[in-house]
């Protein structure tokens, strides 16, 4: 037990001190006795805990008492019990405490730890979950003519201030005596008055924290996947404006008696597409200073709160009822909530004198339009620099897990989380893993590969795949790109192998779940989809191939903005994510201690990354002196 805490004070009473809690205490109660008393104790943990997971709750401890800083972040590996850990910090802080959100960086995982623990949680799930019933008519499913309901997140919800399901978030009341609640508002209002922890998503939790009003600050705030903070929070709050959907809302505004602000958008549209056409059509190129300063100043003039008035009195009045419009009203919710962000969100991609651009725009257009082209010309704002944002969304206690955290320096750059820092080695058996960089593969890198070098590899991965299926075991093939992806599934066909994949209908989740109950030879995603996040434990697939490290693309315009910005200390960010994605991707087969897992990594650019990666009990796993023909038969014998 720490030295802070000698001396206990009276146990409070069941749920916690409410409003009269003091900060300090929180950090008194979050020690390793009272972890220790509310860790799981049935199930794979019946027996006790694991010497990983009480070294890791000893830490928290004992850091997380102190005043300052409010956290810990800990790294310990995959199958080490991680959830297990989440819900033993969750249990402690709602036994004396009023509030504590366990986040994750996807449904998926969410859905993954309320299976585990379904009576230890509350659920907060986004709007795209719920039905929406101020429409009580269905739209029309133009893939297949079907009847389906409007979800929440297609209606403009802020703007139906009237709508008689809306639930009061003070209260829990809805607005009509009589009417049914809106689940969403429901579902809101249950979780911030709710006596457990609350689950949801990082995103889910990102939007609310910084729109709710009555968003309450956790006491104990615990993230789940924290290396994925950067990307996530980045990707919430990047957006598109194109030409379409400015062009529908400017429609819109004529039609509801806003020719004001109708006319000063349509000058946006106008001026946005000039000076889209004059970049390179077909890839993304940065905007310049002038340009960014010259739309800003276009929208600064509009008058938001007007134009959201006028909106929502035409869909009181139901003046625009079909489902086109209906969609296109979301589409003006869009804007209108959010021109003041685009404005300072545009402002943040100009560099001061203190500082460089926190964001980046860039614009993309095509010259010529195919029938499945409805958008011509695009502007896109991209968040970079979310660090004070991240720090703002923190919790009064924070407690950051991951597997793969890597350099914590460097995660706390780009993350906002800077705290006491422990990381845990994997306790995996070295001898039933191999992780193979071949001697015979090429150098993918884009200003070192030969013309045709990625055609050839991909179809010696495809026989090697072959060779691997007529011996009984599948693989996971990881790539970057979707290019990569359609090419080497072409290549796996022609092989006469059976690739599962996703598109045309299929989602990356139904791919996954088709290859896990039994179809298919080889599953084929990008790391995007299948670097991370996928679990395939008991040999489903013992072997998985990887391409090529995801370094950014030169021509990419978030590549050209890091340039700017980074220097050459962009390669130590670089390098560190491409870290991630070895360790993430190598741990999908390998879920626990009964399982047997292989790791080809195929580009020569991952000899200055793969092996740096590895935590020192797993580098006597590392093979970096065969062939890929030799490669192939000593996994063969390892997981055969």
């Amino acid at each position: 037990m720490s030295r802070n805490i000698e001396k206990r004070p009276p146990t409070p009473p069941v749920g916690g001190y409410g409003g009269q809690r003091k900060v300090s205490m929180q950090h008194h109660w979050l020690n390793w006795e009272e972890l220790k008393s509310q860790f799981p104790k049935d199930g794979e943990f019946k027996h006790g805990m694991r010497p990983k997971q009480e070294i890791g709750l000893r830490f928290i401890g004992e850091k997380s008492v102190l005043p300052t800083p409010n956290g810990v972040i800990l790294e310990i590996g995959t199958g080490e019990g991680k959830t297990a850990m989440e819900v033993t910090l969750a249990r402690t802080a709602m036994k004396h405490f009023k509030t504590c959100f366990v986040v994750t960086p996807t449904k998926t995982v969410l859905e993954q730890i309320r299976q585990r623990f379904p009576d230890d949680f509350t659920i907060a799930l986004g709007r795209s979950d719920f039905p929406c019933f101020y429409y009580e008519r269905s739209k029309v499913d133009l893939s297949d003519g079907s009847q389906t309901r409007f979800q929440a997140n297609e209606i403009p919800c802020s703007m139906l201030q009237s709508c008689p399901h809306r639930v009061d978030q003070e209260t829990g009341e809805v607005r009509e005596f009589g009417a049914h609640p809106c689940p969403y508002l429901k579902q809101k209002y249950e979780a911030w008055n709710s006596r457990k922890p609350v689950l949801a998503t990082l995103a889910f939790y990102l939007f609310n924290r910084l729109f709710s009003k009555n968003f309450p600050e956790p006491d104990l705030l615990v993230i789940d996947e924290a290396h994925r903070v950067p990307e996530t929070v980045r990707s919430a709050l990047s957006y598109d404006i194109t030409d379409l959907h400015v062009a529908r809302a400017v429609s819109i505004l004529e039609k509801v008696s806003e020719p004001e602000a109708a006319a000063a958008l349509d000058h946006f549209r106008n001026r946005m597409v000039k000076i889209i056409k004059k970049k390179p059509a077909s890839c993304g190129t940065l905007l310049d200073a002038s340009e960014i300063t010259e739309l800003i100043e276009i929208l600064d003039s509009i008058d938001s709160r007007a134009i959201e008035r006028s909106v929502a009195k035409a869909l009181k009045d139901e003046s625009l009822d079909t489902d086109d419009d209906i969609l296109v009203f979301k589409k003006v919710e869009n804007v209108v909530k959010n021109l003041r962000r685009y404005v300072r969100s545009l402002g943040l991609s100009l560099p001061l004198s203190n500082r460089g651009a926190l964001a980046y725009t860039y614009a993309y257009h095509v010259e010529e339009k195919d029938e499945n082209d409805r958008v011509a010309h695009k502007l896109v704002v991209c968040s970079h620099y979310i660090n004070p944002l991240v720090k703002l969304l923190l919790g009064k206690t924070t407690i950051a897990l991951s597997a793969t955290i890597g350099d914590n320096v460097i995660f706390g750059q780009e993350s906002g989380i800077q705290f006491p820092f422990l990381t845990l080695p994997p306790s995996f058996p070295a001898e039933k893993t191999r992780i193979f960089m071949p001697t015979d593969t090429p150098n993918l890198a884009f200003n070192d590969r030969k013309r045709g070098a990625v055609t050839n590899v991909m179809r010696r991965i495809a026989r090697s795949a072959k060779k691997l299926v007529k011996n009984g075991e599948r693989s996971l093939h990881v790539v970057v790109s979707n290019e990569e992806r359609h090419k080497l599934g072409e290549i796996m066909i022609e092989e006469g192998l059976n690739p599962i994949s996703y598109g045309n209908g299929v989602t990356a989740k139904e791919a996954a779940i088709r290859f896990k109950d039994g179809e298919g030879d080889c599953l084929v995603g990008t790391f995007a989809n299948f670097g991370e996040g996928i679990d395939l434990p008991r040999q489903i697939a013992p072997v998985i191939f990887v391409l090529r490290p995801a370094y950014p693309p030169p021509d990419d315009p978030r590549t050209q903005f890091e340039e700017r910005r980074y220097g050459n200390n962009r390669w130590a960010i670089w390098n560190w994510r491409v870290m991630l994605g070895v360790l993430q991707v190598r741990g999908r087969n390998i879920r626990s201690e009964d399982d047997l897992g292989v790791t080809i990594f195929i580009s020569q650019q991952f000899r200055r990354t793969v092996f740096a990666s590895l935590p020192k009990t797993l580098q006597s796993s590392y093979k970096g002196d065969l062939t890929l023909d030799q490669c192939i038969k000593e996994a063969e014998k390892l997981v055969g």
